[in-house]
């Protein structure tokens, strides 16, 4: 009896340190909740300021001359400016199982419902065609793997269905009787198709579409080619306006598995933006496991219409810069 009474002082000693641990730590964790975490960047080290964004953006990003300009591209004052949120999670959830994901989705519908959208100042009639800035290769699967690695998901996925190939470079846009745009130009890449050309840019035309025949010699309802696309080298452009895009950096995004971006037309002569289409895209719930992603199935914001493949840039298009024959990704 006389040793037990030490024993048990002991263990009430320890219960009492055990529940001081714990509610230090919970208070710990409850007093960093309410503050807003800082941004912590992974694989991006150093950002830059640039005239078109609120955030500074990954050196990355600004990697050639027409990313440069994109960048530097003023939005209209119609634009909603970014809202400030609060990132502090209540401690209880923070208990829940998938509480990361809760706390990644409640920031995106913020972002979706405070930001992605579409503003369309100026639109110009009878446009037989446009500079494309910023053309794009399929990209890596080590890319749509990497929650840091594409610039803007959004758009670098779509090429994934497309690839880089002389047609569908063109096709995206020049489809007659379809897609009336007579001609696309870009900046000269190198790419297998482009082999020859010297000039600064290039200039894609040519390409249409027909119906083809049922074996009775009805018109079907399905597409064939009936002339090929081109591609020709020229010295400088001569459209008047371009279409370009970028990816769109907000505080903590990557970190709860959100890219944003934005697709942009505008006067190449003057830089003034006619159009923007903004929109976010979440990856947060994520079966490759831990430090990876999936854009290429990543949700977007519900706000902006859906299209397939790369139809709702196709169609952001022709709403823009209209063609003189009309022009629609909807069926006829």
């Amino acid at each position: 009896m006389l040793q037990s009474k030490p024993l048990a002082a002991i263990a009430r000693g320890l219960t009492v340190k055990i529940k001081k641990a714990i509610v230090c730590a919970v208070l710990t964790a409850a007093i960093g909740a309410n503050a807003a975490d800082p941004y912590v960047p992974v694989k991006w080290t150093k950002f830059v300021k640039v005239e078109g964004q609120t955030e500074p953006v990954p050196e990355q990003w600004l990697q050639d001359a027409e990313a440069r300009i994109a960048y530097s591209l003023r939005l209209p004052d119609v634009m909603p400016k970014p809202v400030p949120y609060d990132f502090s999670q209540p401690i209880w959830e923070r208990w829940w199982i998938n509480a990361q994901q809760k706390a990644s989705i409640r920031y995106f519908n913020h972002l979706c419902s405070t930001e992605a959208g579409e503003w369309i100042v100026k639109k110009v009639e009878n446009v037989e065609g446009f500079y494309f800035a910023r053309p794009q290769g399929a990209p890596t699967s080590d890319t749509l793997t990497d929650p840091y690695g594409p610039e803007m998901p959004w758009i670098q996925r779509a090429y994934v269905l497309t690839g880089d190939s002389l047609k569908w470079q063109g096709a995206w846009f020049i489809q007659p009787p379809l897609y009336n745009y007579r001609f696309v130009e870009q900046p000269r890449r190198s790419v297998d198709w482009q082999k020859g050309i010297t000039e600064p840019h290039v200039r894609l035309f040519g390409y249409t579409r027909e119906p083809a025949l049922e074996p009775n010699g009805k018109l079907s309802s399905i597409w064939k080619d009936k002339t090929p696309m081109q591609v020709v080298d020229i010295p400088i452009l001569t459209a008047r306006y371009g279409y370009t895009w970028r990816g769109v950096k907000r505080p903590q995004d990557r970190e709860h598995g959100i890219a944003g971006g934005e697709l942009i037309i505008y006067d190449l002569q003057t830089k003034e933006v006619l159009a923007v289409r903004r929109q976010f895209l979440i990856a947060s719930h994520n079966p490759r496991g831990e430090g990876k992603a999936m854009w290429e199935v990543a949700a977007r914001c519900p706000q902006l219409r859906e299209g397939p493949g790369s139809g709702e840039f196709t169609q952001f298009a022709f709403d823009v810069l209209q063609t003189t024959e009309s022009s629609s990704t909807k069926k006829k």
